[in-house]
């Protein structure tokens, strides 16, 4: 299984620093004036026909608390071109940021929540369909943030149409956890009935690059269970007071309203697929609702293409 764990350590010490002193010498208004844009990348289409699904994915995202990245090896098969069916085992990766104003956050790696995925694919002239159904058990651990101690489903919806070079996108979705999306690994998990939106578009600058632009909601529902995973259950509880509402910056797991979930923010960045057998993304993302900004990278490998079999 790749990366390895130097592999993770080196991007973190040297690309997340690059990107984040990069990142922040852009003014947030020019940011805004770009476009709207999301912490959810579209959800991919998968390749039409049978075939094997082996995917290798590292997904990663930095802020001023640190870095948080999951490593998912993926294995399935699609059945046709409308169905398909795949299981992966992500590997959490928790850098704290030596300079955080947070002295007790801390770092720690482990598996998370197996998941399976159920996948529905429609493609058509007037809109693309995907419906994808995700249900996770709980091997991950509740202690580090890895995992809710409960088993969680996810049924999200996307939809798009290409104009041109523009393809606009539009994803929701209903879950009992907020789930991390495709580029924006979040800094907590959590365990309640959740709506999850976003839209925006994505438009082809290149031939093999991409630029996504899109604004997202996070609208949870009644009581909600939050498990940081900066902070272990040892953790002290710090002062809320600074901390522009991230309980999972200051109480190791919190148990309160739906506003200890709910999130609103947008994001912009690049991705390209080049030969179609690799994914590669770079971009920023800014929570409103926790005033947080973050830098994501991620980067995929289709293993199964790569040894001439259909996949996703």
């Amino acid at each position: 299984m790749f990366p390895s764990a130097f592999l993770c350590n080196l991007v973190h010490r040297a690309g997340f620093n690059l990107i984040w002193r990069s990142m922040r010498r852009i003014p947030l208004l020019l940011i805004v004036a770009i476009g709207l844009s999301p912490a959810v990348h579209a959800q991919s289409m998968p390749d039409s026909g049978k075939g094997l699904i082996w995917y290798e994915g590292l997904t990663g995202t930095s802020s001023s608390l640190g870095a948080v990245s999951r490593f998912d090896s993926t294995l399935g098969y699609n059945f046709n071109h409308q169905f398909s069916l795949d299981f992966g085992v992500p590997i959490l990766f928790v850098h704290a940021s030596s300079s955080a104003t947070t002295t007790s956050l801390r770092s720690a790696n482990g598996i998370g929540d197996m998941y399976t995925d159920l996948r529905l694919t429609l493609r058509n002239p007037l809109v693309n369909f995907v419906s994808n159904v995700r249900g996770t058990v709980p091997t991950g651990g509740t202690q580090n943030g890895s995992s809710s101690g409960r088993a969680t489903a996810d049924w999200s919806n996307h939809f798009d149409r290409a104009f041109g070079h523009v393809t606009p996108f539009v994803d929701f979705g209903v879950a009992n956890t907020v789930p991390d999306s495709t580029y924006f690994v979040r800094p907590y998990t959590t365990l309640g009935i959740t709506g999850h939106f976003d839209g925006g578009a994505s438009i082809r600058i290149l031939p093999l690059l991409n630029f996504r632009a899109s604004a997202y909601a996070v609208e949870p529902s009644g009581q909600q269970k939050l498990f940081s995973r900066f902070l272990n259950r040892q953790t002290t509880p710090g002062n809320p007071g600074a901390s522009h509402h991230r309980v999972f910056q200051t109480t190791p797991e919190t148990t309160g309203s739906a506003d200890i979930a709910r999130d609103h923010g947008f994001s912009l960045g690049f991705d390209s697929s080049p030969f179609h057998l690799m994914d590669l993304a770079v971009g920023y993302t800014h929570s409103t609702s926790f005033s947080l900004d973050t830098v994501y990278f991620g980067i995929g490998v289709n293993l199964a293409r790569f040894i001439g079999s259909s996949s996703h």
